[in-house]
């Protein structure tokens, strides 16, 4: 990651927590960005991952934030249906979909950040009866 890239997951991360009124995981953050990545319709999908910001939030900067290993599903699924779009050549790498999917979380509502949250709370161990705000 860059510099922009640790400040954009730093901002959905904190926007996560303070909508759902929580202190959580960063892999949680990630977890949820890629989920809403995946409810992208088939036709924007291909936008996303060819924003021109991408490119900016990609960096030497190796972080690890912990993640549940059900997000490699996510992300799977997500490169699929990219590489069945034909629209994105070659497939894009993991840090790709995982930078389009903070970059994509950070333009979404927060009713959707709390939707997205609300449905995949028990895959990343949240039951919602433990969040702040449900």
């Amino acid at each position: 990651m860059s510099q922009s890239g640790i400040h954009l997951f730093l901002r959905c991360h904190s926007r996560l927590c303070g909508t759902v009124g929580d202190f959580l995981p960063y892999g949680s953050t990630l977890y949820v960005a890629a989920s809403l990545l995946r409810l992208c319709p088939e036709q924007d999908l291909p936008g996303e991952l060819l924003a021109l910001d991408i490119e900016a939030y990609g960096g030497r900067l190796v972080r690890y934030v912990g993640t549940s290993p059900t997000l490699s599903g996510v992300v799977q699924e997500i490169a699929r249906r990219i590489e069945e779009s034909g629209l994105v050549h070659p497939a894009p790498q993991t840090w790709k979909i995982f930078l389009a999917a903070l970059n994509h979380m950070e333009t979404a509502s927060d009713q959707e950040l709390l939707r997205t949250f609300c449905a995949v709370a028990g895959e990343i161990g949240r039951p919602p009866g433990r969040m702040g705000n449900p």
